[in-house]
């Protein structure tokens, strides 16, 4: 197989020299985004009191970010071809600056939901080219240390977000979890109007396909919504139905105009590319089988374990933890001894530990637990930088900065997913077994229904290392 970046031009002396710099702005913008996911998640009871807002309002400054992201990252990944991954970091991030600080002043649930709204679409915009602007700035050899940092930073805002938000909200007001990012965004600003030169042609607009931008953003909404509709018990089958055949009415008006135009915002041959499409697909089930994780720990160890809401809290950080910690050292390992079977070794690791998960669930066994927590976070390092960079590898150079937003709404297709996926599980389980909630069950029977759940996580994640190892036996 082609080794992935042989066809780019040398990196730039003036790009080389500051490429550290460069790459600390983009991973403090990226931190920003992700960790706006998480923060606002801790604060929404206090900010449903605050503004006198009711569940279903409330609902949507959480859900509304990750639809937003969504529905636009692909359209600013085209965009990015024709104004540059630079300027459009920077307007992203001017854009996510005064959001933020709009939402912090907001006096009512209607002015918070559309700044957080606009705020969602500031984060769509640099992080649909954060990963395009590392590979054009660090040569081949070293971007898996780079994408490394990129894993561990993303980590590391899935740690800090909750405990952040519970102290801010605890010491100086819900506000604050927005206005935050103020003197950051500020920063950052100033700091990439100096380094931040990456954009060497001038601006070059091309026609914008507004029906294509129009069917691709009521795709990507409406199959967001449909999966929200599945991990919102009681789940309700109509309304997944209803906005599942409006997602399928989307995807075949969207495909049809895109082979239809001369300039798609999507081209639609990379998907006939199989060392794309395979890596693709596995980081999809990888971030299923996560999340699906992620989303039923809580209520294992609370409704299993009987633990308390802290002690559940410092669970929740082992695996991003481990993630984080080891994330640098096997980017490092990948730089020197690369391999496509690099990202397959990841997750197949991941998916026997997930495997265990579930038999450890079943039996109970909290430090076998804890073990293949470390053991899955140190998997997921050796898995998701190398397998953003195959997939970067797979696409001509005219296309990285769509394939970096590529990248990211694979991400959050697979968060939805697993969510998704996670709450369907455990609510037809619940069914099965004839209870209406998880506080009816006995803790025996509960610890079966969460092993049950990590078993189809394992082998989600073994089916993701089945697309790996695939692709290099088909090659392009």
């Amino acid at each position: 197989m082609t080794e992935p970046f042989d066809f780019l031009p040398e990196v730039p002396e003036d790009l080389y020299k500051s490429r550290s710099i460069i790459l600390a702005i983009v991973l403090v913008g990226m931190f920003m985004a992700v960790l706006d996911v998480q923060i606002v998640a801790i604060a929404l009871p206090t900010i449903m009191h605050s503004l006198d807002a009711s569940i279903g309002q409330i609902q949507w400054i959480a859900t509304g970010y990750v639809i937003t992201v969504l529905a636009t990252v692909l359209l600013f990944g085209s965009l990015s071809q024709s104004v540059g991954s630079g300027r459009l970091f920077k307007a992203g991030l001017l854009l996510f600056t005064i959001s933020s600080f709009g939402c912090g002043i907001a006096a009512s649930i209607p002015e918070l939901i559309l700044f957080r709204v606009l705020q969602a679409i500031g984060a769509s915009m640099l992080m649909s080219v954060c990963i395009a602007i590392i590979m054009q700035v660090f040569p081949k050899e070293e971007r898996g240390r780079a994408m490394g940092c990129y894993t561990a930073v993303i980590a590391l805002g899935l740690i800090i977000g909750p405990a952040a938000g519970g102290f801010i909200v605890d010491i100086i007001g819900w506000p604050y979890i927005f206005l935050v990012n103020v003197p950051v965004g500020i920063v950052l600003l100033v700091t990439t109007t100096r380094y931040l030169a990456i954009d060497r042609e001038p601006l070059k607009f091309r026609h914008l396909d507004y029906a294509g931008a129009i069917l691709l953003i009521g795709l990507m909404a409406t199959l967001a919504i449909a999966l929200n509709a599945l991990s919102n018990p009681p789940i309700r089958l109509d309304a997944f139905g209803l906005w599942s055949a409006l997602c399928f009415v989307f995807l075949v008006a969207f495909i049809a105009r895109e082979k239809a135009v001369d300039n798609p915002i999507l081209p639609i041959t990379i998907f006939r590319n199989r060392s794309f499409v395979l890596p693709a697909i596995s980081l999809i089930l990888y971030l299923t089988a996560t999340f699906l994780l992620l989303t039923i720990q809580p209520f294992y160890f609370e409704y299993v374990m009987n633990l308390r809401p802290s002690h559940i809290g410092l669970i929740a950080l082992i695996l991003p933890l481990s993630m984080m910690v080891a994330a640098p050292f096997f980017g490092w390992l990948y730089d020197r001894y690369r391999s496509s079977q690099y990202p397959a070794t990841g997750i197949i690791i991941m998916g026997v530990a997930f495997l265990g998960v579930g038999a450890a669930f079943s039996q109970l066994n909290f430090t076998l637990i804890i073990g293949l927590f470390i053991i899955a976070g140190i998997a997921r390092s050796i898995y998701q930088g190398p397998n953003s960079i195959e997939i970067m590898g797979s696409l001509p150079a005219a296309l990285q900065g769509i394939g970096s937003s590529l990248i990211t709404a694979l991400q959050y297709l697979g968060i939805m997913f697993g969510i998704s996926l996670a709450t369907f599980l455990m609510t037809a389980q619940l069914t099965g077994l004839g209870l209406s909630s998880l506080t009816q069950g006995s803790p025996t029977m509960l610890a079966a229904v969460f092993g049950n759940c990590m078993y189809v996580a394992g082998l989600i994640c073994i089916a993701g290392a089945v697309c790996e190892f695939a692709v290099s036996f088909y090659g392009e």
